[in-house]
This record gives C-alpha cells, sequence and structure tokens, in this order.
C-alpha cells in the first residue's frame, strides 16, 4: 500500500512541476527575478542619489568637477525653482518594469531557464527628457558626460543677480581662471551597471 501512495504521490508531483507546463515553477522564476529587479532599481536609486553631480546639482555642493570652486547647477545655469535631477529618479522609480510572462524557457535534463524581459529608460531617452534651460534642446546628461559647456572660466560667482538664471553666477566678458569643466561618466555607469545586475 505504502509503495502505491508513493508512485501516486511522484505521478502527481510530476504532473504538477512539469517544466513544460507547470505555472507553478514559472510564478516561482518570476517572483525570484522580479525581487532581483527591485533591489538593482533600489541600488540604481542610491547611486544616483549619492553621486557628486546629483549632490552638487541638488544640494548645490561645489564640485571637484569644477575645481571646488562651483557647483553644478549654477555651472549649467538651471532656474532657482527646478530640480533637474527629478526626471531622472522618476524615470528610474516608475519606467523600470518587467514582464510577467517569460520571453523564453530553457530546458535540460538538470535545469530550466526563464528569460523575463525587462524595459529601462535609455541613455538616449534620458538625454531627451533633460534639455538644458538655454541650450536649444541639448541634454545636460550628455554635457556632464562628454563635456561641451566651456564657459566655467568665465563664470563669476555672486550672491544675488537679477541677471543670473542660478541666482548664483553671472558670466563676464573676461576670463576669470584658466580651470575649466572636466566631464565625468554619470548615468551611463550606472545604467550600465544596473543591466549586469540582471544578468
Amino acid at each position: 500500500m505504502a509503495r502505491k501512495l508513493k508512485l501516486s504521490l511522484n505521478q502527481l508531483l510530476k504532473k504538477q512541476f512539469n517544466p513544460e507546463k507547470s505555472q507553478a515553477l514559472e510564478n516561482i522564476a518570476y517572483s525570484d527575478a522580479r525581487k532581483r529587479l527591485e533591489t538593482a532599481q533600489k541600488e540604481l536609486l542610491k547611486e544616483l542619489d549619492s553621486h557628486e553631480v546629483t549632490q552638487s546639482l541638488e544640494k548645490r555642493t561645489r564640485t571637484s568637477l569644477l575645481g571646488h570652486d562651483a557647483n553644478l547647477f549654477e555651472f549649467l545655469g538651471f532656474h532657482e525653482s527646478e530640480n533637474p535631477v527629478s526626471v531622472v529618479r522618476d524615470a528610474f522609480k516608475n519606467y523600470i518594469k518587467i514582464r510577467k510572462v517569460p520571453s523564453k524557457k530553457k530546458i535540460s535534463t538538470t535545469r530550466i531557464t526563464y528569460n523575463f524581459s525587462v524595459t529601462h529608460p535609455s541613455l538616449n531617452e534620458l538625454y531627451q527628457v533633460t534639455p538644458l534651460p538655454w541650450g536649444g534642446g541639448r541634454s545636460w546628461v550628455r554635457a556632464v558626460e562628454k563635456g561641451g559647456v566651456s564657459n566655467f572660466n568665465y563664470t563669476l560667482r555672486t550672491t544675488t543677480s537679477p541677471n543670473s538664471r542660478s541666482g548664483t553666477a553671472i558670466q563676464s566678458k573676461n576670463e576669470v581662471r584658466s580651470f575649466n569643466y572636466k566631464p565625468v561618466p554619470y548615468l551611463s555607469n550606472m545604467l550600465n551597471k544596473f543591466r549586469l545586475k540582471l544578468k
């Protein structure tokens, strides 16, 4: 009787966890993939918040990228009321998604692999939603990473000025320093690390 019961249980388990048909296995795989994505997303947001570029834009801290002589907010010429990083943070919070149905399922004698598709903002998409306030559509993220904003040696810091967008910097007609901005990897590095964590 015990042997017959064991055979019945084995048949039931085989039917329930048949990798070709088992929804239970697929649900377990999806749950694990979603948790991995959520962990990677939290780490992405943490890195964004702690990055020197973000700190300089949001907390107006003077940055080594400008010789500790100014912050990126005033250097890039944002208006006092703006928070340029908010659109990036919103993209990382709300536009990273995982598709519940696996895009691929691979079965061998010892392993079952489910692949789930993840969508996230690309670097080019982030360029499109991060325009400089004065740059004719040019992206401030691209400017941070690639350069192309070369006016720091003509930037004067001031406590307040009606002619300053940021309220703390104006442009001089004469060069006031020899040091200029040094481009730095920013969102490109973050996205690369994020993608690697999902493999």
